[in-house]
C-alpha cells in the first residue's frame, strides 16, 4: 500500500472552467491539500463491478475505491451511502488504510444500524455538520466520541462576497432558494399578510420537491429554471434579506442557503428546524417555529421596516461566517486529520 489519498464521489467531478467564477467546492480542497486524486462512479473500470453497481452510483463509487484499494492509505468521502458500501468490502480485503467520511444522515434507521455494526475499525474520522448527528453516533450506534467529530458547514465565502456582487438597485425583496425540505407552504401564507416583494429560487439538488403552486400571493415570485452561481449571488445581493423557511428535521437541511446568505452579508430568517440548531441560535439571526406563517410574517415585516437593522445583522453574519464555517476551515482540518493518520 502506498501512501496515496483517495477523494470518492458519487458522481464524477464536473469539468471545472476556469474562466468562470464559481464556488469552490469542500472536497475539492480536501484533495488539493493532501495531493489526492478522485475516484466516483465514473473512474469504475471494471466490467463485473459495473454490471453488480448498474444504475446505483454510491456502489459504483465505492467499487471504484476498493479497486484501487492497493495504492491507498486514505480515503475521504462525501456521505455515507458511499462509505457504509465501501468500508466492509475494504476490511474483506485486509485493507490496513483509514477511512473518513461526512455523515449526514445518522438519523435514519438504516444508517444508524450500519454505523452501529461496521463501528470504527479502519475509520480515521466521520465528520457531520450537526450534533445532534454526532449525538446519534455516539450514544445510539455506540461509536466512540473521539472518532465522530461535529464542523460547521462550510461556504466560499470568497464567492459569496457581497463586494463581487453587481450593486443592486431598488429596494430590494425577501428572497428564499432551495429545495430540499423547504415549506415554501408556510412562506406563501406569509406573504400574503405583508407588503413586500418575495422572490423564490426553487431550484437545486431534490427536484422531486416542488415549490408550491397553492395559494400562492401576487407578491410572491416563483422561479424553477436553474440559474448559475452567477445569477444566484446576484439574486442574494439584490434582496434586503434572506429567508430560509423549512420543514423541521433532524438533520442541517437549509444550511447551504443559510450560509450562504450569512455570507453575502444578510439578514435571515431561517425555520428553527432541530437540525440546524448549531446555527439558529446565533443573536444575528431571526429564528422563528416550524409552519408558523403569523411568526414568520411578523419577523419579515419588522426586516422590512428596518433596513439599518438588516445591514447590522449582515454585518455580523458574515464575519460569523468568515470565522466559523468558510471553506477552507473545513477543508484544512480534514485534510490534517488524514495527513496525521
Amino acid at each position: 500500500m502506498t501512501h496515496r489519498n483517495l477523494v470518492v464521489l458519487r458522481t464524477p467531478v464536473p469539468v471545472r472552467d476556469v474562466a468562470v467564477d464559481e464556488p469552490r467546492a469542500d472536497f475539492e480542497l480536501i484533495r488539493q491539500m493532501v495531493g489526492g486524486e478522485y475516484a466516483s462512479s465514473g473512474t469504475l473500470e471494471l466490467d463485473w463491478a459495473k454490471r453488480l453497481a448498474g444504475k446505483n452510483h454510491a456502489t459504483a463509487a465505492a467499487l471504484a475505491a476498493w479497486s484501487v484499494r492497493k495504492e491507498t492509505a486514505n480515503l475521504f468521502t462525501t456521505g455515507e451511502e458511499i462509505a457504509f458500501r465501501l468500508l466492509p468490502m475494504l476490511r474483506a480485503s485486509g485493507w490496513k488504510g483509514r477511512l473518513f467520511s461526512v455523515i449526514h444522515a445518522s438519523h435514519s434507521p438504516k444508517w444508524q444500524m450500519a454505523a452501529r455494526v461496521l463501528g470504527t475499525k479502519n475509520v480515521g474520522a466521520y465528520y457531520t455538520v450537526a450534533r445532534l448527528q454526532r449525538d446519534i453516533l455516539v450514544n445510539k450506534a455506540g461509536l466512540a466520541p473521539e472518532k465522530v467529530h461535529f464542523l460547521y458547514d462550510s461556504v466560499d465565502a470568497d464567492f459569496f462576497d457581497p463586494a463581487k456582487a453587481a450593486p443592486s438597485t431598488g429596494e430590494g425583496y425577501a428572497f428564499a432558494c432551495g429545495l430540499e425540505n423547504r415549506d415554501y407552504a408556510t412562506l406563501a401564507a406569509a406573504a400574503s399578510g405583508v407588503r413586500l416583494p418575495v422572490r423564490v429560487q426553487a431550484s437545486g439538488y431534490f427536484p422531486q420537491e416542488t415549490a408550491t403552486d397553492q395559494g400562492v400571493p401576487e407578491n410572491l415570485e416563483i422561479n424553477r429554471t436553474r440559474i448559475s452561481y452567477d445569477e444566484l449571488r446576484a439574486r442574494y445581493a439584490g434582496a434586503r434579506f434572506i429567508v430560509v423557511p423549512l420543514h423541521a428535521v433532524p438533520y442541517a437541511a437549509g444550511v447551504n442557503g443559510l450560509l450562504e446568505g450569512m455570507a453575502m452579508g444578510k439578514a435571515v430568517i431561517v425555520t428553527g428546524s432541530p437540525g440546524l440548531a448549531d446555527y439558529t441560535g446565533l443573536d444575528s439571526l431571526i429564528t422563528v417555529p416550524a409552519a408558523d406563517p403569523a411568526r414568520l410574517a411578523a419577523a419579515m415585516d419588522s426586516l422590512w421596516r428596518d433596513p439599518q437593522a438588516c445591514a447590522q445583522m449582515g454585518r455580523a453574519n458574515r464575519d460569523w461566517v468568515l470565522r466559523h464555517a468558510a471553506v477552507e476551515q473545513y477543508a484544512a482540518t480534514i485534510a490534517r486529520h488524514m495527513r496525521a493518520s
